[in-house]
């Protein structure tokens, strides 16, 4: 039996395995309903044996499957804990291939041993995820590498693999309507093709360094293009403690609150400012360590294989969006969330997504839902199915998914490092008002060019001769300048900031004025406003729920 096909046969297996198990439980329970107690716990039974099959499918099956697993783990608003618990384990513990595969590798990109490449090169890895596992080497030239290498078959199995879950998706589908699952199938297909070239991985992580060259605490490994392919990538190796390793970091001296701080705001800038977002940021793919000539602590990210360059009109309406979280901005969260193309029928849910509280809630930013909410919340939501919950996922654009996806693994860091939901609201609330505010992409290119033909029409009217010879004609000039500025947009997405601004990376002085006033009702109502509100209106004998609702 080929590869190929044992892979789609337990595939089947395991999914008629599950099928048949959940069929089996909505059918003991058609006549009495759904709702019961005793249902919900037969449920949470069925939910972790299924897991627990997918988990062993995963190991089995390795690659692509790894990969699905760990999208799966990273899913908890949609996903019963049952699964994200059981397959967030596929996180760090993917399973080794042998010494003889990676070389079979480096004979197919190089058409040489790796010790014919490098003076040294540990045959055991020192870490494995779903696509390629990594070797600690050496260069010729001394230099410590660290080298990431593709699994042998996983590109050759990828067109079998996505037809044999798209298949079982179908039967997902036509067995329970209410599951329909082929548009994540479609998009997990979409974001996993890019990630098979390595060239893709390197240009995308020297394009994040440079947009973030302004920030000493951010590192980005050097590449080492001469020993890299689309199967083999060699990077600079970098000594570092995984981002949520607490003993760790407390021997390196570093303190969690500066490193959950970062965190946040290195990718709080990815979402709203510069529109360019790293979307697999678990912890494995973070490390800290501390810059060998300052001593300063360095944020150091890793697998830069899977990115999403944000539409611009999302970008500005997801910054809107968080505004009015914030400022409990009914209208503009209204707005906001259409223009993104979130129906309006599923606008309400966003609140209990993004701050965990339901609209217009009169707790304070970070406070946890009160007993009175909590069974409000349950009480809208009872009636919700799962049929209106993936509904409610396909119609968000792609982007608000991959957001999500982002949103989720990063406030799990937060989590584990002892952060609070109000740090982690603040950092957002600052960063998404710097969005609305700043130079936008096609704004900076604008300026760029305009800059040039100032430049060619001042050498123009002092010295003509050397201006043509120089620019050439005004139609060379305006082709030049035009590529010039589209292939600096190409390379570095939205940003990076590379002008002295006013305030918040505000390119007028009425938008730096707009960046002000707006960053100082953030912080007035995350820090001071409603606190003292609440004081003055018990000291006056108010009700302070209603006054402040």
């Amino acid at each position: 039996m080929s590869a190929a096909m044992f892979r789609s046969v337990a595939t089947f297996i395991t999914g008629c395995l599950c099928m048949a198990d959940y069929k089996i439980l909505h059918l003991r329970y058609a006549s009495e309903g759904y709702t019961s107690d005793t249902y919900k716990a037969e449920r949470k039974v069925v939910h972790q044996r299924c897991a627990d099959r997918l988990l062993g499918l995963c190991r089995l099956n390795t690659g692509i499957y790894c990969k699905a697993g760990q999208h799966v783990a990273s899913l908890t608003y949609v996903v019963p804990p049952e699964y994200t618990n059981t397959l967030s384990v596929l996180q760090d513990r993917a399973p080794f291939k042998s010494m003889k595969e990676v070389e079979q590798v480096f004979r197919e990109e190089f058409g040489q041993h790796p010790l014919d490449l490098f003076r040294e090169f540990e045959p055991v890895p020192m870490a494995a995820a779903s696509l390629a596992q990594v070797h600690r080497a050496v260069t010729m030239d001394g230099r410590l590498a660290a080298v990431k290498v593709q699994y042998n078959n996983v590109s050759r199995l990828f067109k079998s693999d996505m037809w044999t879950m798209q298949t079982l998706s179908d039967m997902v589908g036509f067995l329970f309507p209410e599951f329909e699952l082929g548009w994540i199938v479609t998009e997990f297909k979409d974001n996993l093709t890019s990630e098979f070239d390595f060239t893709n991985e390197a240009k995308n992580g020297e394009a994040t360094k440079e947009r973030f060259k302004n920030r000493s605490d951010f590192y980005v490994p050097e590449i080492y293009w001469d020993l890299s392919s689309k199967k083999i990538l060699t990077m600079e190796f970098i000594d570092g403690v995984k981002v949520n390793d607490l003993e760790g970091l407390k021997k390196l001296g570093v303190s969690p609150k500066w490193v959950r701080t970062t965190l946040l705001e290195v990718f709080a800038e990815m979402m709203y400012q510069h529109g360019v977002v790293h979307c697999d940021p678990h912890a494995g793919n973070i490390l800290i360590t501390k810059d060998q000539f300052t001593g300063k602590s360095q944020f150091v990210l890793l697998d830069h294989g899977l990115y999403r360059t944000l539409d611009e009109t999302f970008r500005f309406n997801y910054c809107q969006l968080w505004r009015a979280l914030i400022l409990n901005d009914q209208d503009l969260l209204n707005l906001s969330s259409g223009n993104i193309g979130i129906p309006e029928t599923y606008i309400g849910f966003i609140p209990l997504i993004f701050i965990q509280r339901p609209a217009n809630s009169s707790q304070k930013i970070g406070e946890g839902m009160t007993v009175e909410q909590r069974q409000e919340v349950r009480s809208s939501l009872k009636n919700v199915t799962m049929a209106e919950v993936f509904e409610f996922l396909e119609v968000l654009p792609r982007d608000m998914l991959l957001v999500f996806r982002t949103i989720n693994l990063t406030r799990g860091i937060h989590q584990q490092l002892g952060g609070e939901n109000v740090e982690r609201f603040h950092i957002n609330a600052l960063f998404a008002t710097k969005g609305v505010w700043s130079e936008t992409r096609q704004e900076e290119l604008d300026r760029r060019e305009k800059r040039e033909r100032r430049r060619y029409d001042r050498l123009n009217g002092r010295f003509g001769y050397l201006a043509s010879w120089w620019y050439g004609s005004q139609d060379d000039m305006d082709e030049n300048s035009s590529a010039a500025t589209r292939a600096y947009g190409k390379q570095l997405g939205l940003g990076p900031r590379n002008r002295w601004y006013l305030f918040g990376d505000s390119p007028t002085f009425v938008r730096s004025l707009g960046y002000l006033w707006d960053t100082f009702s953030m912080r007035w109502r995350l820090w001071v406003g409603e606190g003292l509100l609440k004081v003055w209106l018990w000291w006056a004998g108010k009700d302070v729920a209603k006054a402040i609702g």
